[in-house]
C-alpha cells in the first residue's frame, strides 16, 4: 500500500531547457492564433482547410476533396497547432505568397516522421534522425528539383526552431544534404535531356490539333474547352491561369506603322509584368479567332446569368449559391463573372451530369487533369482527353501533356527565329530577361550550327605573342585601335602594351624603366614631357650626391636610382631626336630591370632546359623505338 501512495505522487523532472523550448511553443501559437488575427484575412482556425492557402492533412491522402475532411485525415493534434501557426506566420511574412509545394511537404513529412520514429509528432521533440528521415521521403515522392527545394524549406523550418527556442536539444546543426540538381541552362548531355523533357511530345502536339480541327458538332463542351484553352496556349506565351482569367471582351486589333492590321489578345501576366497585349503570330490568329469564339460560346449562358444577377436583387442572389467573390470572377484584375471568357455554369464539362444553374469558375486542374496523365489516373480510371479520343503511345499508355510544356515550345521557337530577349520577355509578359533563361531549349549541337550558319569562326581573332604586337605597332596613337588586342593604355611619354589580363603592372607605373612603354617618334608633345622629366631628374640626381657626401642613410641607393633613371632619359631622348630615325617610328628599349617573372625564369632556368632535352629525348624514342 506504501509503495502505491509512493508511485502516485511521482514528479518528472524537466529540465529548464524543456520548460523553455514548451513555454516558447506555447507562446508562438496563442500569438499566431490570437495577435495576428486570421479572422481578419478570412481564416477559421478550428478548419483543417484554408481555402487558397493550405490543408492540414496527412502525408498519404491524395485525391481528396478538402470539404470532406475527417478527423482521422488530420494532422496529429499535437502538431497541427504548430502547423498552423507556422504557415500563417510565414504567410503574412512574405505577403501572401508561400510555396505551396514545398511547405506542403515540409509539413507533412515532420509530422509523419516525428510519429514514426518519436511516437510523438510534438514539433519540441525534432532530431536529427527525423530530419535525415524526412529527406528520404522527399526524395521517395518527388523529383530531384523538388526533393532539393524541400531540403531546403525543412532547413528553413530548422532555422526558425533554432532562432525562437522551440526545441528541447535546445539547438539543432543540420543542413539540406542534398545537391542542387545542374541548371537546364548549363552546356552537357544531361542538361540537353532535361531541357527536351520540358518540350510536348510532337504526337501529342498534333493529337491535340487533330481534336481542335474537328467541327464543333463533334466535340463534346468538355473536349471544346480544353482544346480551346490549349490552343490559346499554343499562340502566344502564357500560364493556363493567364489563360482562365481573360476577359470576355479580349481580343484587340490595331493596325501598325504600316498600316497592317495586327490582332492580340489582352491579358494580365502572372510574373510581375501587369497588363499587357499579347500580340498573335499571324500564321496563328484564326486559332486564336476560333479557340476565343468557342470560348464565348461555351461561356454565353453564365455571362448572361451574372450579368442578370448582378443587377437584380433577389433572394437567390443573397443565397450560398453564388460564388463567394460574386461579382467578382477576379478582382485583382477588375474582371467580372459576366464578362469572364471561361465563366460556365456547374457540371456544364461533365458528360454524366446535368448542367446547374449555378455558376462555375474552372481552374488550372481542370485543364490539367484533362491534358495529363498521373498514376492516380490510371488506377482510378479517369480518362484524359487524348484517351477519350483513342490517341495512345505504343505502349497502350494515353497520350498527355503539361501545360507549361506550350510556354517552353513557343520560347524556344521565338530563340531559335531569332526574337531578341527583351521582345520575348515583353511577349511572354516577364519583368526582367533573366527570366527567359529557364524556357531557352536551344541544344549545344543547335548554336553551333547557328554560328556556322553566320560564319562567325572567320571573324574571330588569332591569339599572338609580344614579338608580334611589337613588329606591327600602329604608327601615331590615333592607330591604336587597328590593334589585334585590347591590352594598351597611354601613358605621358607614349603608351603600355602590358597585357593586363595576363599580370597587373610589374613596375608600379615607372614607365620610364618599363621594356612595355612605346614611344612614337615625331610625337612633340611627348618629347617635351621627356625632356621636363630629365630637367627634374637631373635636380633630384644633383641632390642625391650632396646627401652621399653627408653619409645620410639610403642616400646611395636614391643616387643609384635616379643615375639610372637619367641614363633611360637620356637615352630615349637622343632615339626621339634622332634625324636618322622616320617620324612614326616606334622606339622601345630593353629592360635590365627586376620583374617576378625574370626572378622565376632565372631561379628555374636550368630545370627548364633538362624538362625539355628530356621532352626532345621521349619523343626520339617514341619515334624510333615506338
Amino acid at each position: 500500500m506504501k509503495e502505491d501512495a509512493i508511485g502516485k505522487n511521482v514528479l518528472f523532472f524537466k529540465p529548464k531547457r524543456e520548460l523553455d523550448a514548451e513555454t516558447n511553443l506555447n507562446d508562438f501559437i496563442n500569438f499566431c492564433k490570437n495577435d495576428l488575427n486570421p479572422s481578419e484575412i478570412g481564416i477559421n482556425w478550428e478548419l483543417a482547410h484554408w481555402e487558397k492557402i493550405f490543408t492540414f492533412t496527412k502525408i498519404n491522402l491524395r485525391g481528396m476533396k478538402s470539404r470532406y475532411i475527417r478527423e482521422e485525415e488530420k494532422l496529429d493534434k499535437n502538431f497541427i497547432d504548430f502547423a498552423k501557426s507556422y504557415v500563417l506566420y510565414n504567410y503574412l511574412l512574405n505577403s501572401g505568397k508561400i510555396n505551396k509545394l514545398t511547405f506542403t511537404g515540409v509539413i507533412r513529412a515532420l509530422e509523419n516522421k516525428l510519429m514514426q520514429i518519436n511516437e510523438n509528432s510534438n514539433i519540441r521533440y525534432l532530431n536529427i534522425t527525423v530530419l535525415n528521415e524526412c529527406i528520404e521521403c522527399f526524395k521517395e515522392r518527388y523529383s530531384k528539383e523538388v526533393a532539393y527545394k524541400c531540403g531546403c524549406e525543412l532547413q528553413k523550418t530548422v532555422i526558425f526552431l533554432n532562432e525562437h527556442g522551440l526545441l528541447n536539444v535546445g539547438f539543432l546543426s543540420w543542413s539540406n544534404p542534398l545537391k542542387a540538381p545542374e541548371a537546364d541552362n548549363v552546356i552537357s548531355k544531361k542538361a540537353d535531356l532535361n531541357r527536351l523533357k520540358k518540350l510536348p511530345d510532337e504526337r501529342s502536339i498534333n493529337a491535340i490539333g487533330e481534336m481542335f480541327a474537328l467541327p464543333d458538332s463533334a466535340l463534346s463542351d468538355n473536349d471544346m474547352f480544353i482544346t480551346s484553352v490549349f490552343a490559346l496556349l499554343m499562340c502566344a506565351p502564357s500560364r493556363v491561369s493567364e489563360i482562365l482569367a481573360l476577359p470576355a471582351d479580349c481580343e484587340v486589333i490595331e493596325l501598325d506603322r504600316h498600316g497592317k492590321e495586327r490582332y492580340g489578345l489582352r491579358f494580365y501576366s502572372l510574373k510581375g509584368f501587369g497588363g499587357n497585349v499579347k500580340w498573335i503570330p499571324d500564321i496563328m490568329v484564326p486559332v486564336a479567332k476560333k479557340a476565343i469564339r468557342r470560348l464565348l460560346n461555351l461561356s454565353k449562358n453564365a455571362r448572361e446569368l451574372a450579368s442578370s444577377l448582378e443587377e437584380s436583387d433577389t433572394e437567390y442572389r443573397q443565397s450560398n449559391q453564388l460564388p463567394k467573390s460574386f461579382p467578382w470572377y477576379d478582382k485583382e484584375k477588375r474582371i467580372k463573372y459576366s464578362n469572364a471568357l471561361c465563366c460556365l455554369n456547374k457540371h456544364q464539362l461533365s458528360v454524366v451530369k446535368r448542367t446547374s444553374s449555378v455558376l462555375f469558375k474552372p481552374n488550372a486542374v481542370v485543364v490539367v487533369r484533362n491534358l495529363g496523365f498521373s498514376e492516380y489516373a490510371r488506377k482510378n480510371s479517369i480518362k484524359n482527353i487524348f484517351e477519350k479520343h483513342g490517341y495512345l503511345d505504343e505502349k497502350g499508355n494515353p497520350l498527355f501533356l503539361k501545360t507549361h510544356q506550350a510556354r517552353h515550345l513557343i520560347n524556344t521557337i521565338a530563340q531559335r527565329g531569332g526574337l531578341g530577349d527583351l521582345d520575348i520577355a515583353k511577349w511572354s509578359g516577364r519583368v526582367m530577361t533573366t527570366q527567359n533563361r529557364v524556357y531557352n531549349h536551344i541544344t549545344e549541337d543547335e548554336m553551333l550550327e547557328k554560328a556556322k550558319k553566320l560564319n562567325i569562326a572567320n571573324n574571330i581573332s588569332t591569339p599572338c605573342t609580344l614579338d608580334e604586337i611589337s613588329q606591327n605597332l600602329p604608327s601615331e596613337l590615333k592607330d591604336i585601335s587597328l590593334l589585334p588586342h585590347g591590352a594598351v593604355h597611354i601613358t605621358e611619354f607614349g603608351y603600355c602594351i602590358h597585357d593586363y589580363i595576363i599580370s597587373p603592372c610589374n613596375k608600379f607605373g615607372d614607365c620610364i624603366h618599363c621594356d612595355e612603354q612605346v614611344c612614337i617618334k615625331g610625337e612633340k608633345d611627348k618629347l617635351d614631357r621627356l625632356k621636363e622629366r630629365y630637367l627634374a631628374t637631373e635636380l633630384l640626381h644633383s641632390r642625391s650626391v650632396d646627401s652621399m657626401s653627408e653619409d645620410e642613410l639610403g642616400a646611395d641607393k636614391w643616387f643609384l636610382y635616379q643615375d639610372k633613371t637619367l641614363k633611360r632619359l637620356k637615352e630615349l631622348i637622343s632615339l626621339m631626336e634622332d634625324i636618322n630615325i622616320h617620324d612614326g617610328s616606334a622606339i622601345k628599349l630593353n629592360d635590365s630591370g627586376f620583374s617576378h617573372l625574370k626572378r622565376i625564369l632565372n631561379n628555374n632556368k636550368e630545370r627548364f632546359i633538362n624538362d625539355k632535352d628530356n621532352l626532345i629525348k621521349n619523343k626520339l624514342k617514341g619515334i624510333f623505338y615506338g
